[in-house]
Formats: C-alpha cells, sequence, structure tokens
C-alpha cells in the first residue's frame, strides 16, 4: 500500500521493458499486431480487456473525416443542405466499409483514432514528447 518505492519503480520499469520486448517478438514471428496478442494473453488468464468500440470510431470520426468518400459508397452525394446523413446510410456505409478492408479495417480506424487523439490540440513540443511517451508506455 501506498507510494512504490524508487528501487521498485526500477524494478518495474526494467520488467515491463523485457515484458514488452516479448510481446513484439511475438507479434513479429506470428505477424498478429501487439495489442491482439495482448488481448489473447489477458483473456487466455481469465483477464477481461476493453475492446475498442470500431463502429464508435467509424460513425464518430472517420466517416465525419471522409464523409463524401464513405457516401460514394452508398451512391450517396453530402446533402446540399450540409446536413448529416441518417444513421441508416452510416450503418451501410460502415458495412461496405468492412467489406471493402475485411482484413484491415480495424487497423485503418485504430491508426485513424490514434492520429485524431495525438493531434486533437495544439501542444508544446515537450507536450508532444510527453504525450508521445505515454502512448508508447501505453502500447
Amino acid at each position: 500500500p501506498g507510494r512504490k518505492s524508487a528501487n521498485n519503480n526500477a524494478i518495474l520499469e526494467a520488467a515491463f521493458i523485457e515484458i514488452k520486448q516479448s510481446f513484439l517478438e511475438l507479434s513479429r514471428s506470428t505477424s498478429i499486431p501487439v495489442q491482439q496478442v495482448i488481448n489473447w494473453f489477458l483473456k487466455s488468464r481469465g483477464r477481461t480487456t476493453v475492446s475498442t468500440n470500431f463502429w464508435n470510431i467509424y460513425a464518430r470520426s472517420y466517416f465525419k473525416d471522409h464523409t463524401e468518400q464513405e457516401l460514394a459508397r452508398v451512391g450517396y452525394k453530402v446533402p446540399a443542405d450540409g446536413g448529416s446523413p441518417g444513421m441508416s446510410i452510416r450503418t451501410k456505409c460502415y458495412d461496405l466499409f468492412k467489406e471493402a478492408f475485411p482484413d484491415t479495417y480495424k487497423d485503418i480506424l485504430s491508426v485513424h483514432d490514434e492520429v485524431k487523439m495525438l493531434s486533437a490540440s495544439p501542444q508544446t513540443v515537450s507536450q508532444r514528447a510527453q504525450e508521445f511517451q505515454k502512448y508508447y508506455r501505453r502500447m
């Protein structure tokens, strides 16, 4: 309980680096994305993982940024009044998006979401480095 000592922090950090390397090597040798390896590891040990809701990423971010391209998948154009297409149209677009990229749509949406997150607000170089390190450790 309480704060970790500097010694424990050093031990943990060294072990985390080894664990990260193991996941990276396993990912490379199996050609399975690191996050998926981690999720399978946790699931096999009875741990639950918070799975990414790709529909939410698509609907709130990807579709918004690529509206014209995505509407073209279902033969629609951007409404002249600037209004937003209905949910059923977005659902059709998402289904066709998944069909167009069956093996990579999750990666496309994950990367899109990460780029949006990392470029969301103006930051100083120091803040960007700190944010990158936080993201790097999380991965």
